[in-house]
């Protein structure tokens, strides 16, 4: 075993990974300094008892409101300058919602745009953060990009980010050993210590895997200790930025120059003189086989166009497909995509989340560069409040992006329904409420901050506000239904309104599904989102109350014991 030694990177260079003895790739970064908690999960320092404090006073004030709203609904005569916006509020942006997307839509396909397809085509990298992922779960997110079609004369390469080295209940293998023995092929590694800036403002130690995966080359960052799915995004962005601007812009950024010029040397190797483009997915996702295509003609119809969302599906190669948690997460993720993604897609062209498991950016200084990275980088202090720690923490999907459009107001953020991926669901119930918690907290406080923004359109305003009224009051109104008697024209306009936004969600399977199989397992999810989705909603809301204070993934990404042991 031949190795040689860089004393101005401080790292070790050997021709393959397994030439490297275990006692070197596992005692080089010795976590016996951090805490187990910190090692496994990540958690910022904070001041707990204060946010926990903060906890108690917002449930205090939201438990006052939702008790004050129920006693008023029993008396409507009296109170319905109160409680009938509130009632209405919800129902009528799901109308003006609708309404929008049908007289938009044609309008939309009248004068659409023309992809423009470059003399010389783009190149894109692929971005593959995991944690804890099986060695299934990777094979297939790999073999879906591998895969891919209409896309063989682009410049393409793979990024994949692992968090730290820990592996999930029942893995025999961290996802960091499965990467290097049994996935990426004729590996070679290095290790690098203290090889960029994470959020946190550590220096963080890595080990670099380069090889290849069915004929695409592959970068793989092995980071020595877990920073959270959003260090690792800004990682990538920030060098594929620095990278398009070496030769006009000596700056390398969060990286140390040692692992900028290693990434460097790997894309242009690569044959990636630029990167245009760089496409996130989720490790336990899988992309249609002409899911890139579909992103790349939707960027290409202007400049303007920044970021693409894609169309996220439930996987029912993952799912039992007529379980129930598949069928109405299915539905679920469906009509969430058909109502206001769309509308903002059809009307403002902003849309404001891009999944993480099917996005495309277009590589600039608006999505990648020092300024938007820095706030979207943020990380949590001990002094920072309750919500500003949740907004950091929780909402990486939607929190990029909604900073890129208030920063930028010109340009655009698109959805592309025909570029679909299918995500692996929750099969619990209590792993679905870990996974909801998330996605309702981090976008709650990104609607609040679109409510207040002065340059919200008033549609987006009126849906923000809807969004976050409708969470607030969720208890009241779920228990208020049951206890009073409204007046037989209220219950009349509200069963109306409900009805429209029914027989839409139900529609969607003419325009989406595209097989009578699909289309059964979404009629049938869609009934149970009609039936049983309020009292969902309710479990959901409960469970993210109590857990306000907690910032951790839960039971959504579990690792096992040993994880924790590992030096």
């Amino acid at each position: 075993m031949d190795f040689e030694t860089t004393t101005t990177a401080g790292g070790i260079i050997a021709t393959s990974h397994r030439s490297i003895p275990t006692k070197l790739r596992k005692g080089s970064f010795s976590l016996s300094t951090l805490g187990i908690r910190n090692v496994v999960e990540h958690i910022p320092s904070l001041n707990m008892r204060r946010l926990r404090q903060e906890k108690y006073i917002f449930l205090s004030i939201l438990l006052s409101m939702n008790i004050a709203i129920f006693h008023m609904s029993m008396d409507m005569s009296k109170y319905y300058w109160i409680i009938l916006p509130i009632y209405f509020l919800r129902p009528l942006t799901d109308f003006i919602e609708i309404l929008a997307i049908l007289i938009a839509y044609p309008i939309r396909r009248a004068n659409s745009r023309k992809p423009q397809i470059p003399e010389t085509l783009e190149s894109l990298v692929y971005l593959l953060p995991c944690y804890n992922e099986t060695s299934a779960e990777l094979i297939n997110s790999l073999n879906s990009l591998a895969e891919q079609k209409q896309v063989d004369a682009h410049k393409q390469a793979i990024f994949i980010v692992c968090d730290g080295r820990c592996k999930g209940t029942g893995m025999t293998k961290t996802t960091a050993d499965h990467l290097a023995q049994d996935i990426i092929e004729r590996p070679s590694s290095m290790l690098i210590p203290a090889a960029y800036t994470s959020w946190d403002g550590s220096q963080m130690d890595v080990e670099i895997l380069q090889g290849e995966f069915r004929g695409l080359p592959v970068f793989c960052i092995i980071k020595a200790q877990n920073r959270g799915k959003r260090d690792g995004i800004i990682l990538v962005r920030s060098f594929l930025h620095k990278f398009n601007q070496r030769r006009t812009h000596l700056s390398t950024g969060i990286l140390t120059p040692r692992l900028f010029a290693l990434a460097t040397e790997f894309l242009t190797k690569s044959s990636l003189a630029s990167v245009e483009y760089v496409v996130g997915m989720d490790a336990d996702t899988r992309f249609d086989h002409e899911c890139v295509f579909n992103l790349m003609q939707t960027v290409r119809e202007g400049d303007q166009v920044v970021g693409v969302s894609g169309y996220v599906l439930a996987d029912p190669t993952t799912s039992e497909p007529y379980s129930l948690s598949y069928l109405y997460q299915n539905a679920e993720y469906t009509i969430g995509q058909h109502r206001r993604r769309l509308r903002q897609d059809l009307t403002s062209r902003k849309v404001t989340c891009l999944p993480g498991c099917c996005q495309l950016l277009r590589v600039t200084e608006n999505t990648c560069g020092d300024g938007v990275l820095e706030q979207f980088g943020y990380h949590p202090t001990d002094k920072d409040g309750l919500f500003r720690t949740i907004r950091s923490m929780m909402s990486e999907d939607r929190d990029h992006v909604c900073l890129v459009l208030r920063e930028n107001a010109n340009v655009e953020v698109r959805q592309c329904l025909r570029a679909r991926a299918f995500t692996s669901v929750p099969q619990s119930f209590m792993v679905f409420l870990c996974q909801r918690r998330r996605w309702t907290l981090g976008p709650i406080t990104s609607d609040v901050l679109l409510v207040a923004r002065k340059t919200t359109g008033w549609v987006e305003r009126l849906s923000a506000a809807a969004s976050t009224v409708d969470w607030a009051v969720t208890l009241s109104l779920a228990f208020s239904q049951w206890f009073h008697t409204s007046d037989p024209k209220i219950g009349m306009c509200l069963f109306a309104l409900g009805m429209f936004r029914n027989i839409w969600n139900l529609s969607i399977a003419f325009v989406s599904c595209r097989s009578l199989k699909e289309a059964i397992h979404y009629v049938i999810g869609a009934m149970m989102c009609i039936f049983f989705g309020q009292y969902v909603g309710v479990a959901v809301v409960i469970y993210s109350l109590y857990h306000l204070d907690d910032f951790r993934w839960g039971k959504t990404r579990t690792v096992s014991d040993d994880s924790s042991k590992r030096k």
